[in-house]
């Protein structure tokens, strides 16, 4: 028998809880047992929520139940009716900038229903033992405030309840399918003695105020551990995480976390801290200066009357320092000292002209003396990490600390430095969240939580209005409700100037530091913000994978257009932005036309005009931009602002009309040869491709005809030869030549594209022709809806009509899981299937016309380990994206091209040009 204890507990489902460590809301029956009193009802009168304390976690019990086997020594409680609202949050309170990291969990689940789980038998798909305490399926925050405006910071804490949930991470484990929140039985007790972890002298000096203010404790965290945690984890687990910073020039680093270690972490704050990182967990402090970004704030608000460490970088924009730098050239008469290869325009001495000048203070320009002394100090820091770096044979530096703050000139001036000093053998890097090390190694330190686990492929960072910038302004916490995001929006429009407000341009011919020349930049207009980066909310998706079917994943790049060229770009943004107006109208009308619709419609429309304006203006601000990466932030701006699925209602109109249709063509395709077949598909997949909402030229033909009038002009532009026609090498793998007859492949993955013909008269019909051939079959479809896309989502609906009218579609879908909810009429009403090989479908893990294949859903990666056909089908996953990857079995990539200019870069061809390229197994 237990020990009975002083304290009353809580009884839910035989699970024990104190009740003084609880102020939750219970909607079942709660009842109490007290050592000799027996027991008495604790649920509230006439209502079902218990009062909750402001400064304790909002923990939601009702229908509180153990998942799993009651023996368990800590079994886990599902909480079905927990709200999002508990999360992780870590703070580096610094002298100048207090930053946050916080964590809040996806709301967005797919249903665990039976399809999903005979999926999962047939794929061997097993959820595996979980993980102790780990983070999964949520979002990593980013939010910075001024440390004169912790109040403010309190604020945002207090309104988003982000305190609740920080004293123990085991809050935050796995949520099931079902959308039930899960919380270990030991962790039920630890709701008082709150605490957060805490980084930075903040930690210690505002204490009293968060315990006064929000009634937590800060558990502090040793700065450097943080510092390097942080790093480390950046580095190894953010695709393009790493910059250089060459003459206005940044470029993104791709670094195998498996050869990160060592390198050195140079972090430059009040003062400098250098030091050399091993491993995880593994680093010394090898050197340091005092000769930091304190210094330049200290001397320049003494020699300039700055009241700001930016009005001091704003003033160096408009600087000259050659009044006040003694160069090579004022020694040597205007002559460069070419023997030992300096230069005259080289700086022999910071501020040297100062001594020989009969000038007081003010006879200097303030802008003048700002600049000569960022230099002195940039220039120096530079030099030192190099040569501590040339010490321990390090080849990587990666630059950090409150001094950058995404200073454009700060950054050139480092690494000219660095590379000067090298001769070009060292690397001055940067990291695009620098300025959130310290949180980000606080957030880490939370025991157990399973983050660290995660690797490059697991995360996806998007960018909802509102994300900060690591330099220039603070331009506040993200955005809450809907109403906020639309006054928000509203706000910027009329005041889009000082959010991105240019800094002076600095004058030509400004002289360079010591031992190098002037860091020029392109244009010679480089301000102070233009390199100032957008920090952008971290999705955590551990289901994700890489595709295993990659031929080298490391090489392996999705984007088959640069977007580096500036061409291109513009290129890109007026297309995105002419179909602006189509796009919105398909997604107020997929709501009604509702007043409420129209006003997010038109704030959608002008929150993707206004990143699409920040992207023209600085390309890598939010990180190294493809195409895949645009449109994919068309979709999630959609999303932010509610719109679900813009063409709802017209795929299911294309839906049903092609359905129609569909009992002639397989018809048809019965009368045909296998040949004469096969080569029927492959025109009719091309043809249909056509009913592509995305493009411009298909959105026109829309208004001149019906989709029946559109397939028909399609099907007669089918003549062969195709721009890319590698058709007859595919038919001889599939039907072989002369005596010799291959296999069938064993199982085919078919990346679909549109809803409508596309699916229906396109796909449908080649997914059947496999599986008459004895192919098992994987249709691998959006996880998200994006533009008229079919998603995962939808096909089983979509299959099950189809199967009313194909005996093969039937007994295929029946076999793979798909029609266990369906009321199917069938022809001859025969059941039989154990013979038949499986239709099944998987979500591909992503909501974009494009797809990245280095993060593909589990069930993708799952059903690729026995697949030797790929069939990319569509101009987003096989031209725009995937067309030059490579694959470790047979590929084939057809679309229709619907771009002119696609279609002249990419297969110097013409709109409606086609493509079908074979590729056998590498």
């Amino acid at each position: 028998m237990a020990n009975l204890t002083e304290d009353p507990v809580l009884e839910i489902n035989g699970i024990k809880v104190k009740e003084e460590d609880t102020n939750l809301a219970i909607d079942n029956k709660v009842v109490v047992r007290e050592e000799g009193q027996g027991e008495r009802d604790m649920s509230p009168p006439g209502g079902n929520s218990i009062h909750r304390s402001g400064s304790r976690p909002q923990l939601d019990l009702s229908k509180a139940a153990i998942e799993g086997n009651f023996e368990e020594k800590d079994p886990i409680i599902l909480l079905p009716n927990q709200s999002d609202d508990i999360s992780h949050l870590a703070v580096d309170l610094g002298g100048s900038l207090i930053k946050l990291v916080y964590f809040s969990r996806h709301e967005d689940r797919s249903s665990n229903d039976k399809r999903k789980k005979t999926l999962k038998e047939r794929l061997g798909i097993s959820n595996g033992s979980r993980r102790s305490y780990p983070i999964l399926g949520g979002r990593l925050h980013f939010v910075k405030f001024e440390t004169n405006k912790i109040n403010e910071c309190l604020d945002f804490i207090s309104s988003k309840q982000l305190h609740c949930g920080g004293m123990d991470s085991r809050w935050h484990s796995e949520l099931p399918a079902d959308n039930n929140a899960v919380i270990k039985q030991s962790s039920v007790s630890k709701l008082e003695n709150c605490s957060i972890k805490a980084t930075g002298g903040g930690a210690y000096k505002f204490a009293d105020l968060f315990k006064e203010r929000l009634g937590v404790s800060l558990d502090k965290e040793d700065e450097m551990d943080c510092l390097v945690a942080g790093a480390n984890f950046l580095l190894k687990a953010i695709r393009h995480e790493a910059f250089t910073h060459m003459e206005g020039h940044k470029e993104f680093v791709q670094i195998d976390h498996n050869d990160l270690f060592p390198y050195l972490l140079v972090n430059i704050g009040s003062g400098v801290s250098m030091i050399k990182v091993d491993g995880d967990g593994k680093f010394q402090r090898v050197s340091g200066t005092n000769v930091g970004g304190g210094t330049y704030w200290g001397l320049g608000r003494l020699l300039t009357k700055c009241k700001s460490f930016d009005e001091l970088l704003e003033l160096s924009q408009r600087g000259d320092n050659r009044t006040i730098d003694m160069l090579v050239g004022d020694i040597y008469g205007g002559m460069d000292y070419s023997k030992i290869g300096l230069s005259a325009s080289t700086i022999a001495s910071s501020f040297g002209k100062a001594i020989s000048e009969n000038k007081e203070l003010e006879d200097y320009r303030p802008e003048d003396i700002s600049l000569s002394l960022l230099r002195m100090i940039s220039y120096n820091i530079g030099q030192i990490s190099y040569l501590n770096a040339l010490r321990f044979g390090l080849k990587r530096i990666f630059f950090g600390g409150f001094f950058i703050r995404g200073h454009a000139y700060t950054m050139d001036t480092i690494s000219f430095a660095v590379q000067f000093w090298s001769k070009g053998e060292a690397q001055a890097m940067f990291l695009r969240h620098e300025g959130f090390l310290g949180a980000l190694g606080a957030f880490m330190s939370y025991e157990k939580h399973g983050l660290d686990d995660l690797m490059v492929h697991q995360l996806v960072e998007r960018f909802p209005m509102g994300a900060p910038y690591t330099g220039g302004k603070i331009h506040g916490p993200p955005l809450g409700d809907l109403n906020e995001k639309i006054s928000w929006m509203e706000k910027f429009v009329r005041k889009g100037t000082e959010i991105t407000a240019p800094v002076p341009m600095a004058p030509n011919g400004t002289t360079g530091l010591g031992g190098f020349e002037v860091p020029s930049s392109k244009g010679e207009t480089l301000r102070s913000d233009a390199s100032a980066l957008n920090i952008g909310v971290l999705h955590l998706v551990p289901t994700l994978e890489v595709f295993p079917l990659l031929a080298d994943p490391k090489t392996y790049e999705p984007n088959t257009i640069d977007l580096a060229d500036p061409s291109e770009l513009e290129y890109w943004f007026t297309v995105l932005s002419e179909h602006l107006p189509d796009l919105v109208d398909k997604a107020v009308a997929s709501e009604g036309r509702t007043e409420d619709a129209k006003r997010r419609g038109d704030a959608f429309a002008r929150a993707f005009s206004a990143h699409l304006a920040r992207l023209m203006e600085e390309p890598a601000a939010y990180g190294k931009l493809g195409l895949a990466n645009l449109l994919e932030l068309r979709e999630e701006c959609l999303r932010e602002f509610h719109f679900v699925d813009a063409y709802r209602s017209i795929k299911q109109r294309e839906n049903e009309a092609s359905l129609a249709v569909l009992p002639d063509l397989l018809m048809e395709l019965d009368s045909m040869s296998e040949e004469a077949r096969l080569l029927t598909l492959i025109e009719g997949v091309l043809a249909a491709n056509i009913f592509d909402w995305g493009s411009r030229a298909c959105v026109d033909l829309y208004h001149k005809g019906t989709i029946i009038e559109i397939y028909r002009m399609s099907r007669n532009k089918m003549q062969r030869p195709w721009r890319v026609d590698n058709f007859d090498v595919f038919k001889e793998r599939m039907f072989g030549s002369g005596d010799r007859k291959p296999p069938p492949h064993r199982r085919a993955l078919l990346f679909v594209d549109n809803s409508g013909a596309d699916i229906v008269l396109g796909m449908l019909p080649l997914a059947r022709e496999l599986l008459r051939r004895g192919t098992e079959v994987v249709l691998v479809a959006n996880s998200l809806p994006a533009l008229n896309d079919v998603t995962a989502m939808e096909l089983p609906d979509i299959v099950a009509e189809a199967a009313k009218h194909c005996d093969i579609l039937r007994r295929a879908a029946e076999a793979g899981g798909l029609l266990v909810d369906a009321m199917i009429n069938t022809l001859d009403g025969s059941k039989e299937n154990s013979s038949s090989v499986p239709l099944m479908v998987v979500e591909n893990g992503c909501g974009s016309p494009c797809i990245d294949l280095r993060q593909v859903s589990s069930e993708l990666a799952a059903a690729a380990k026995d697949a030797d056909l790929i069939i990319l089908e569509g101009m987003g996953r096989s031209l725009h994206t995937n067309y030059n990857a490579r694959f470790k079995c047979d590929a084939l990539k057809l679309a229709m091209v619907k771009n002119q200019r696609l279609a002249e870069k990419l297969i110097k061809g013409n709109i409606y040009d086609c493509v079908c390229r074979y590729e056998p197994a590498s």
